[in-house]
């Protein structure tokens, strides 16, 4: 052969032999994953959407999603020319995924010679840096003059203590422990032979040299049922979409449409939009400024006269940004980029604008692109391989033996238990590390989508059979279900694959508060008593119709105080998962025949004279301690406990929202404290209220003595 070949040959080898030593632990490979997740109200329009950017045909009709819709390995982007790639469903294989995305990325190793590509700075919210405000992100300004933020996985996420993957780059290669030998069930898929040929499969094929991220679109189904739950899979690392309906004025009433709970207010689509954009930076934890990036896309253009649809777009962006103009979490929305879009129409030339936004908005996103230890990758393709053969869940076990039996490397449990935290971080796996959680591992997180399908689920998808309609009918009106209820929905054919893990995912909906877990105690004894039926507060769509807000929770017999949110809607998860709390811990209140626990509004009786209402009210989640004779009874030590219970509860609520593993943020709480007046109708602020020993409210021009809050902080 000539010399020329000889080099040639010689490049092809050491090219193998890099990209093998990378498959087998060592150094790290550049993620190119972007999770687009479209939100909005119910008939706008989102799935039509999804569809077209994916290349799927839209089917005729209308259809609701039902839950969530993942469209995944349609699309995706070429990482060196920005260009939208359109993916062959048939050749699609997760597999390969893993290997492509490990050999596309270069192998230079001298990071003097490594390039990064183009990006705006963007900063990384510091560990100890509070966040002021519920969306606040401490970037004030224009951050152009930033320092510009690391492109990997930083230390506090992995370890405090090691430089970045240093916990995972150097997997151990020793002898299987004698403990895991000797109980080996499962059985490594992957060895070195086999990530050879494989490896070289996808070298063959070239597949890798075209550097295509993935794209995986998240289709949020916007019926008010579904709210709660989605609380479950929005986070950071995506780009959020919300659409609208661009026919309707933002300030025009939605029809026969339920708003959302306590809130009192005629629904239109401004209301919508800031349900979804509250929601969106309440359940996404600040990492980076100004990310997630929210984009606004308008629909039903094919409903506006031609030669007024650009007067019609500048009239819904002018009033998009009037809604936003002063709102904490401005610096993630994007407002320059007046989409309004025909959604049954592919030829629209604005798909094509909103494909190049997308594309800019993703090689903006600071994960777009992120390192990841080349350590993880063994393992990840053992538990891709069980999921293409449709295992959903391993016991940690079963977890630790096929990391153990590993013919490739052995993470030591350190490492593991690292590695267990970081994928769940990026949603490739579900792993809470609590006491009743812990044992188990959800290798396919698509299951959490089916599991929340099965029973939060709008009317129209209810099942057919006759005994499940009951079940449903009676959560719908009650909100209410039984253990054996739910567990014979999981029997129905769609949902077998959660019946083996009835009681660990039954556990872990009870952590989500999803379910509620309504404790009682024999009075006799003082030992608790078996939990007949849980609490499904999303599926509690009634109203409260009875008279005893008029009749009982009267100023004469009542005190008051309000946890008061930033923005003018709060998420539905917030106020369900405190009403979930006040269920664990008091009976529901009857009243007039009807037990009161309905939308957005619960009662329970603390003891024979004291009742506690719980009411959302706006951007107000109010507490009534209500005395059956008179207010004047009411017992200091019983309002301060109860106060001091609600609002380290409401906390612990909040904190939920804003951590995640291995990372800790100081931040200000998104709520603050205030009591109201004698009347219950006018509020003075905590901070403020605690200065004076009187005052006088505008509303009614009377005043307030100290007695209305001092009463709510007794001293020990």
């Amino acid at each position: 052969k000539s010399k020329e070949e000889l080099t040639e040959l010689g490049k092809e080898d050491a090219l193998r032999s890099v990209m093998y030593n990378r498959l087998l632990g060592s150094g790290s490979y550049q993620s190119y994953d972007m999770r687009c997740m479209v939100t909005g109200q119910f008939g706008v329009g989102k799935s039509s959407i999804v569809k077209l950017l994916a290349g799927v045909v839209i089917p005729e009709g209308r259809y609701s999603t039902d839950g969530i819709s993942l469209v995944e390995g349609r699309c995706g982007l070429n990482v060196e020319t920005r260009s939208w790639i359109t993916i062959d469903p048939e050749t699609y294989d997760a597999m390969d995924v893993v290997y492509n995305k490990v050999l596309m990325t270069t192998t230079e190793e001298d990071k003097s010679q490594r390039t990064e590509k183009p990006h705006k700075p963007v900063k990384r919210i510091s560990d100890e840096t509070p966040v002021d405000g519920q969306y606040k992100d401490n970037n004030q300004g224009d951050n152009s003059s930033q320092p510009k933020a690391s492109k990997s996985i930083l230390t506090c996420e992995l370890s405090t203590k090691q430089p970045e993957f240093s916990s995972l780059t150097t997997p151990s290669t020793s002898s299987v422990p004698e403990r895991q030998q000797s109980k080996q069930k499962m059985k490594a898929k992957m060895t070195k032979e086999e990530i050879r040929k494989k490896m070289e499969k996808v070298l063959k094929s070239g597949n890798y040299k075209m550097k295509v991220g993935r794209l995986i679109f998240w289709d949020f189904g916007g019926q008010y049922v579904y709210y709660t739950t989605h609380q479950t899979f929005m986070t950071y690392r995506a780009l959020f979409v919300v659409v609208f309906d661009g026919s309707k004025g933002l300030n025009e009433e939605i029809p026969d449409v339920l708003c959302f709970p306590g809130q009192h207010i005629t629904p239109t689509p401004a209301v919508f939009l800031l349900h979804w954009v509250n929601s969106i930076l309440t359940y996404c934890k600040v990492v980076y400024a100004g990310i997630p990036k929210i984009l606004f896309v308008a629909t039903h253009k094919d409903k506006v006269p031609t030669d007024d649809v650009e007067t019609r777009r500048e009239l819904l962006y002018g009033e998009v940004e009037d809604l936003f103009k002063d709102h904490e979490g401005r610096n993630h929305l994007v407002l320059d980029k007046q989409i309004f879009i025909n959604a049954t129409d592919k030829t629209d030339p604005e798909f094509e604008v909103l494909k190049e936004t997308i594309t800019e908005l993703t090689f903006d996103h600071p994960c777009w692109g992120e390192k990841m230890p080349n350590a993880c990758v063994p393992l990840e393709l053992e538990i891709a391989e069980l999921v293409a053969e449709g295992k959903q869940i391993l016991s940690l076990n079963e977890f630790e033996e096929l990391n153990g039996i590993s013919k490739v490397s052995v993470l030591s449990p350190g490492q593991l238990k690292d590695f267990l935290h970081f994928q769940h971080s990026l949603g490739k796996i579900v792993y809470f590390d609590s006491i009743q959680l812990k044992d188990y591992v959800i290798i396919n997180p698509l299951l959490m989508v089916e599991v929340m399908r099965s029973f939060v689920t709008d009317r129209g998808f209810w099942p057919q059979k006759k005994r499940m309609q009951e079940i449903f009918r009676e959560m719908s009106e009650s909100g209410s279900i039984c253990r054996e209820d739910l567990y014979q929905i999981w029997a129905q054919k769609d949902f077998k694959a959660v019946l083996p893990f009835k009681e660990f995912i039954f556990n872990l909906l009870i952590h989500l508060d999803i379910l509620a877990e309504q404790r009682r105690y024999d009075t006799n004894t003082g030992s608790r008593l078996p939990v007949e039926k849980f609490f499904v507060p999303c599926m509690v769509t009634t109203r409260n119709t009875t008279s005893f807000m008029d009749k009982e929770c009267t100023a004469d017999r009542a005190r008051c105080f309000a946890f008061v949110f930033k923005g003018t809607v709060i998420p539905p998860a917030l106020p369900n998962r405190l009403i979930s709390a006040c269920l664990s811990m008091w009976a529901v209140r009857t009243y007039e025949g009807r037990k009161l626990l309905f939308s957005g509004f619960i009662v329970v009786s603390l003891d024979k004279a004291h009742d506690i209402a719980v009411c959302v009210e706006g951007n107000k989640i109010l507490l009534y301690l209500v005395h059956r004779t008179s207010a004047g009874l009411i017992v200091p030590d019983i309002a301060t406990g109860i106060k001091e219970c609600l609002v380290l509860t409401m906390e612990r609520i909040s904190e939920f929202y804003q951590s995640t593993i291995h990372a800790k943020s100081v931040h200000q709480s998104p709520f603050h404290i205030e009591y109201s007046c004698s009347q219950l109708k006018c509020f003075i602020s905590e901070e403020e209220a605690l200065k004076k020993s009187e005052w006088v409210c505008d509303e009614h021009n009377l005043t307030h003595r100290a007695d209305n809050w001092v009463v709510w902080n007794q001293d020990k």
